[in-house]
């Protein structure tokens, strides 16, 4: 299953952030609420658009929030110890072979 990154208001005027991973949801921040953000995130947005300033179109909000997100994401990997980005899953794969 493919990596997506969300939103839902929680609040009146609070966005909540999360992402899927496989089989779990993970809280990621909140955020005051903004039209466009919502109007990209929360559908679903798969990881590698959620972070692609191509898709924010110059919408200030939407790329204040992907900003946001890789500082977020790389907390989760340490915390978690789940490999998001490309370079953690990299990282992952040769210490396992490491010690195969």
């Amino acid at each position: 299953m493919k990596t997506v990154i969300y939103c839902k208001p929680t609040k009146k005027g609070i966005h909540s952030f999360y992402l899927i991973n496989e089989k779990e949801e993970i809280f990621l921040f909140s955020q005051a609420y903004r039209k466009s953000v919502d109007e990209y995130y929360s559908k679903g947005v798969l990881f590698e658009d959620a972070m692609r300033y191509s898709k924010a179109h110059r919408d200030s909000a939407v790329v204040r929030t992907m900003s946001k997100l890789p500082i977020y994401l790389r907390y989760i990997e340490k915390e978690r110890g789940i490999a998001i980005f490309n370079k953690a899953k990299k990282r992952n794969q040769k210490c396992m072979l490491r010690y195969a």
